[in-house]
């Protein structure tokens, strides 16, 4: 039976963004309003925590191969969370697309009652089962331990606009027989788990396909209107959607700037450096035609925003001992457009 909208979000902390969350002691719900029901979602998981072992990094980029788009899909009384199958593609009202459909399979990951009606004529459903798991599937990297609800908390919850920023002190359990010389009591781990979910951007971003003569990441479909097997892979260049604010100058700067942020992580006599060695880029992009395309900002002590939000590229400082440094970017998977990039830089790299 459903529940009353007034007694499901009583003494419920109500959070306004893209989708409005209510925070209620150990549960979040999400009203799902028709406006974002069936529309495509890009969702970002990073570590904000680690445990200074192996891939489990304060800082890291979570989950590599195609970045996950969700759909969220009304199902008769059920809300199912479905993770879109990206790879497989046929121009848009031909036969090929309607074969693609019945040959490839989306993946259901969760299906949620609709416990209310909002106000606004939203479904109102309860996200804990599905972020407050082991959704990134850490227990992987992490053999003999298993997400332990019971210790697990909402570290933040935040709305904004465009996005919503939800993060988990995940706690996972084990027999205590593993050893971390990082970890007091490995009984109990807890990493914190950020999720940045937005609406995927449309932007008019037109993508540009890869050359073999030239090393690039590349995001690669198998499009099925093309006669020949052998043609149909597409790999689209991994890029940002740089666009020229004058288009008929030989150089002029970008409508959007690429802009990276240095965290607050990073110190103090390192940030100079940092910061003219990122703007040392813009060298190479005024030979393609543009005047600072990347500009360098400092986050503030007091910043409200959280590197891991898909609107801000930031270059983070991280003391692991791990002495490597990494760059892993986002991307439409279905554009090659980057969307967020987030270079992470351990302290002892400097000493290598």
């Amino acid at each position: 039976q459903p529940i009353p909208f007034a007694e499901l979000t009583k003494d419920a902390q109500p959070i306004e963004g893209l989708v409005k969350l209510y925070r209620k002691d150990d549960k979040l719900f999400a009203e799902l309003t028709p406006a974002v029901l069936d529309r495509d979602f890009i969702v970002l998981i990073s570590l904000a925590r680690g445990i200074g072992e192996g891939s489990l990094l304060g800082g890291m980029s979570w989950g590599f191969g195609d970045d996950w788009i969700w759909q969220f899909r009304k199902v008769d009384d059920r809300v199912h969370v479905v993770r879109r199958n990206v790879r497989f593609t046929a121009a848009k009202g031909s036969p090929e697309e309607r074969a693609v459909k019945l040959a490839y399979t989306d993946s259901v990951l969760f299906s949620l009652p609709i416990l209310s009606t909002s106000p606004g004529g939203g479904s109102m459903v309860e996200l804990s089962p599905v972020l407050m798991s082991d959704l990134p599937q850490i227990s992987a990297e992490l053999p003999g331990f298993i997400f332990a609800r019971d210790r697990s908390t909402w570290a933040a919850v935040k709305g904004f606009k465009d996005n919503v920023e939800i993060e988990v002190a995940a706690t996972y359990a084990s027999t205590g027989a593993a050893r971390f010389d990082t970890v007091p009591d490995s009984r109990g781990v807890t990493l914190n788990v950020h999720y940045s979910i937005s609406l995927l951007p449309q932007t008019g971003y037109q993508p540009r396909l890869a050359d073999d003569r030239v090393g690039y990441f590349v995001t690669a479909l198998k499009d099925f209107s093309k006669k020949y097997d052998s043609d149909r892979f597409v790999r689209y260049v991994n890029r940002w959607d740089l666009r020229k604010a004058e288009p008929g100058a030989d150089l002029s700067p970008p409508k959007r700037p690429i802009i990276f942020w240095l965290e607050k992580t990073i110190p103090f006599e390192y940030r100079k450096p940092i910061r003219e060695g990122i703007l040392e880029w813009n060298k190479a992009f005024e030979k393609a035609g543009f005047a600072n395309a990347i500009e360098v900002r400092q986050q503030p002590d007091d910043a409200d925003w959280d590197p891991e939000d898909i609107n801000y590229n930031t270059f983070r400082w991280i003391t692991a001992g791990a002495g490597f440094a990494m760059g892993p970017s986002r991307v439409n998977p279905l554009t090659g457009e980057i969307l967020d990039a987030d270079v992470i830089f351990d302290a002892d790299f400097l000493s290598y």
